[in-house]
């Protein structure tokens, strides 16, 4: 039988970490509660994390439908954890409070879980919340869960649209709290380095994420992209064969970083050519500018990371 034609649909709980989100967390709420579920009826919990700006008082107005709970450790992991310590579902969904999750989304991410026999984690896929401006449109890249599911080794996932069995979700030690930014990426890789899981991808599974929407919001993105790799590769060392400072003997990372730095020449050619359309050609001039201050960002906490395995006499 397959399972996603005739099997009992499982208990799931919905988890939304929120801290100051007062013009979001309502829109994301009436979706969440809103779901065209075919199995028990969803728990939904919500994780204030220490908001200051009236969230609370929006919340409250959703008091009948949803758990609240008040987690004042600052940080997304801390909040996903205590919800997945009183969480009764079978499966845990996530998503964050600047998203718009549509209407099928939990039943077609659980149904996937299903469908894939032995599968820890699902990733559904993540798209520009409309109206969204051309920086925006382009942030999808950046949020890409196929290319981090089903491209990239070791895979990875995104949180905020994230099915996990809740048993192999706690064997494999939940979210990391001193992980300030990659925290879902630390728990993809570590899931599947130590514990061996399985990452599914699901296109239909859909969320619509606030993303990035001006030039500064990409800087600060691409910023916290380079710091976090630096420290996930530092950390797996095992895991991809070879330690950060080896890494940072070797050219590739320079190479990079001037390979986006040249890219960012404003000459046609460096673009594309004139004969590009305008739309292109502007999606071109962001990537490369992601990637120029991803790289620089990577090399520069890199080298501090390296500096300082070196004096605590790591390899």
């Amino acid at each position: 039988m397959n399972p996603g034609q005739g099997a009992a649909w499982p208990s799931v709980t919905v988890v939304v970490p929120t801290r100051n989100d007062r013009r979001v967390i309502a829109r994301c709420l009436d979706a969440v509660v809103g779901q065209d579920y075919p199995g028990p009826q969803p728990e939904v919990i919500v994780v204030d994390n220490g908001s200051t700006d009236g969230t609370p008082k929006v919340l409250a107005r959703y008091a009948d439908r949803v758990t609240i709970l008040d987690e004042r450790r600052p940080g997304g992991a801390w909040a996903r954890n205590a919800a997945i310590e009183v969480a009764r579902g079978e499966w845990i969904a996530f998503t964050d409070a600047d998203c718009v999750p549509r209407p099928d989304w939990l039943r077609t991410l659980v149904d996937a879980g299903r469908r894939h026999e032995g599968v820890t984690f699902v990733g559904g896929r993540i798209a520009a919340l409309p109206p969204a401006n051309a920086i925006a449109r382009f942030s999808e890249n950046l949020f890409d869960q196929r290319r981090s599911i089903e491209q990239e080794r070791p895979a990875s996932f995104i949180s905020a649209n994230l099915l996990a069995r809740r048993e192999a979700l706690v064997a494999c030690g939940m979210f990391t709290p001193d992980y300030p930014r990659g925290q879902d990426t630390e728990l993809a890789w570590r899931s599947q380095h130590r514990f061996g899981a399985r990452i599914a991808y699901c296109d239909e599974a859909v969320v619509e994420h606030r993303n990035p929407s001006s030039i500064r919001a990409l800087i600060h993105k691409a910023w916290q992209h380079g710091s976090g790799s630096s420290r996930l590769l530092g950390e797996f060392q095992a895991f991809h064969g070879r330690s950060l400072r080896t890494r940072m003997r070797q050219t590739k990372p320079y190479t990079d970083l001037l390979r986006s730095m040249w890219a960012l020449l404003p000459l046609p050619r460096r673009l594309g050519g004139t004969d590009r359309p305008l739309a292109e050609r502007r999606d071109a001039f962001y990537f490369a500018l992601f990637r120029c201050v991803r790289h620089v960002s990577f090399v520069y906490h890199s080298w501090r990371r390296a500096r300082d395995d070196r004096r605590a006499g790591r390899a």
